[in-house]
């Protein structure tokens, strides 16, 4: 008898009322054939409850997200739990990959910044080994590169707050993110579904039940 193990993608920024929400949002819509995978995201800062913020509803709108989807979303604070909780945490910046290892240091193995793991992936040594890979072995096999990568330019990896400013840059920072997203949907939804013997331990030991919510697709 088998049992099919759930793979939990933690998106995290600040107030998550803006990026990682609309990232959120994506990744949900272009795995939504996948019942083995769930999207959830957090801020570093997030007022619980809080909704998503009207430029990035009308930012959203034009990636083809209903606006009920995005009017729907409310703010959850980043804590350990989500993070341990996780099998890929995806930073908007630096400043939120370290939030989240320094909540729970395991979290180095499986925790990057949206742009960093869609970087990773484009790299022709990770591309030859991805196909045939379940999501945690395409997430092992992209940290296992990281060590090997050139360094880049931090405005390389983060992706700003447009919080505050005019609707013309939330739509360059929704490109921004899309685009990335873009990447990452794509390899994790052409990796196998795992599959693990009841008898059998995870591959990677879980916190206790939560009550953090992840998107089911």
């Amino acid at each position: 008898m088998t049992d099919r193990p759930r793979f939990r993608v933690l998106a995290i920024c600040s107030g998550n009322v803006c990026r990682s929400p609309f990232l959120e949002l994506l990744l949900a819509r272009a795995l939504a054939g996948r019942a083995d995978l769930e999207v959830a995201s957090a801020g570093t800062i997030a007022r619980p409850r809080m909704r998503m913020t009207d430029e990035i509803v009308r930012v959203a709108a034009r990636y083809g997200i209903p606006e009920t989807d995005a009017r729907a979303h409310r703010a959850a604070r980043l804590d350990e739990a989500a993070v341990a909780d996780a099998d890929l945490v995806l930073g908007l910046t630096r400043e939120h990959r370290a939030a989240a290892v320094q909540l729970h240091p395991r979290a180095l193995r499986y925790a990057f910044t949206l742009r960093e793991f869609a970087r990773l992936l484009g790299d022709p040594e990770v591309a030859a080994t991805a196909p045939g890979l379940t999501p945690g072995e395409l997430v092992a096999a992209v940290a296992a590169h990281r060590g090997g990568a050139q360094p880049v330019a931090a405005e390389a990896d983060d992706i700003r707050d447009p919080i505050g400013l005019p609707q013309a840059v939330y739509d360059e920072v929704g490109a921004e993110i899309a685009a990335a997203a873009e990447v990452a949907a794509r390899a994790l939804a052409a990796t196998r579904e795992a599959t693990v013997k009841a008898s059998e331990s995870p591959e990677r030991s879980k916190a206790p039940s939560l009550s953090f919510s992840f998107r089911r697709l």
